[in-house]
């Protein structure tokens, strides 16, 4: 009798056991599938705001002194180009901000200066740019496009020349001067126009300042100075999601 009711009460521990595991497995599954959307919403929100863009145009440098060797001269600068790409977040209708890469050069038209520039025949000067640019866009009340479909904007950014690099031939032998991470910064402003909610192209205008930076000679010897301020225009893409 004893043995039958022990065996009796097993049982029912082993159903309860396995009703309580299946309860278990039910409730799990029952919270997963409640969390999905939750968590789709949530790794949905980060991109917010989130946009990218990427641009090209026209770099001119303008003219400027330069100088080695304690001799000053002019230096002028033939039409260039410009190429990047940005990364930014939108934190309301109006304001955002942004990092920013991009590539700028011109060839070297012009070096009055004797000296050290005496024979002077070709060369260009070159620069990668890491910038982080604040931007204010001119909206209506509720956020929309100002002008129908057109929206302007301004915006400041300050940050470094990565690299800057001159290359000068004097009489057939090319010399080069680079230097890094040197202090830049520029004002920017354009229109953007609306594709669809997520795509739009814009024209922009901005004027590039580094002052009078000093770059070192790649074969030993004496430095070079040189005005490196200038205006670019360019025209872009810009994805938002």
């Amino acid at each position: 009798m004893k043995l039958k009711l022990f065996t009796a009460l097993a049982a029912s521990l082993c159903v309860i056991k396995k009703s309580h595991r299946m309860r278990v497995r039910h409730a799990a599954l029952l919270f997963s599938l409640v969390g999905i959307p939750f968590a789709s919403a949530n790794s949905g929100s980060w991109t917010d705001g989130l946009y990218l863009k990427a641009f090209g145009g026209f770099n001119f440098v303008a003219e400027g002194d330069i100088s080695q060797g304690g001799l000053t001269g002019d230096a002028s600068y033939d039409t260039g180009q410009l190429f990047g790409a940005a990364i930014g977040k939108e934190f309301s209708p109006n304001w955002a901000l942004e990092l920013e890469f991009f590539y700028r050069s011109v060839d070297t038209d012009s070096i009055s200066a004797g000296g050290p520039f005496a024979g002077f025949t070709e060369g260009d000067f070159a620069s990668t740019n890491l910038m982080l640019n604040g931007i204010y866009t001119f909206t209506q009340p509720d956020g929309s496009a100002l002008w129908g479909k057109f929206t302007p904007y301004l915006g400041a950014g300050v940050g470094f020349l990565q690299e800057a690099d001159m290359d000068v031939t004097v009489g057939g032998v090319e010399r080069e001067f680079d230097d890094n991470f040197l202090f830049a910064a520029q004002v920017l402003t354009g229109v953007s126009y609306e594709i669809t909610p997520s795509w739009s192209i814009y024209g922009e205008a901005r004027y590039h300042f580094a002052g009078e930076i000093e770059l070192d000679s790649s074969a030993g010897g004496g430095s070079l100075k040189a005005d490196y301020n200038g205006l670019s225009c360019l025209f872009g893409l810009r994805y938002k999601f």
